[in-house]
């Protein structure tokens, strides 16, 4: 990864998680107002969200135990743009630190009523909270051959927080990272 992106990605992690922290830990605004670019001084905005999703744990296993590493899938009902939905499906492979602390790489695709479709890759930091919930961020890369209503996700990189509670149930927002 070139590792002025890198930078970039850590630092917007740094005030997500901040952002977070600052809320009790539980909600985060669909809107945040400026996270600094350390680049040349100048401010970016995230904006409003392009993608919203819920949906659910369909499936688990345990792929090792030193480390301890869990493999996920999940299905989940998109709202892109607002008006464009989708069916999401992925899987993540999690590996927990010995603090508690897991890193993840996940992969997946989109899929419009239409049968237009998106694929992404990405990285994921995240933790439990107090009432059990799983909360995480992430960078996410996208790629689509759809010269259609998703062609603007080609080559685009997002940044996400997802959070998953006791039962399995997803909830994701994620904007595009400009």
């Amino acid at each position: 990864m070139n590792p002025r992106l890198f930078l970039k990605v850590v630092y917007l992690v740094v005030i997500m998680t901040a952002g977070i922290l600052a809320t009790g830990g539980t909600a985060i605004s669909l809107q945040i107002a400026a996270a600094q670019t350390t680049e040349n001084g100048t401010a970016a905005s995230l904006g409003n969200p392009f993608f919203v999703e819920k949906g659910r744990i369909i499936g688990q296993r345990v792929l090792s135990v030193s480390p301890v590493q869990l493999e996920f899938t999940f299905v989940a009902n998109a709202t892109i743009n607002g008006n464009i939905n989708a069916t999401n499906t992925g899987t993540t492979v999690n590996t927990v630190q010995p603090n508690g602390v897991f890193h993840t790489k996940g992969q997946g695709f989109i899929m419009t009523p239409d049968g237009e479709v998106a694929t992404y890759t990405n990285q994921v930091i995240g933790n439990l909270t107090k009432e059990g919930n799983v909360l995480s961020r992430g960078a996410g890369f996208w790629s689509t051959p759809s010269t259609g209503k998703l062609a603007f996700l080609n080559d685009m990189m997002s940044v996400f927080r997802l959070e998953v509670d006791r039962e399995g149930n997803l909830s994701a927002i994620e904007w595009e990272w400009k």
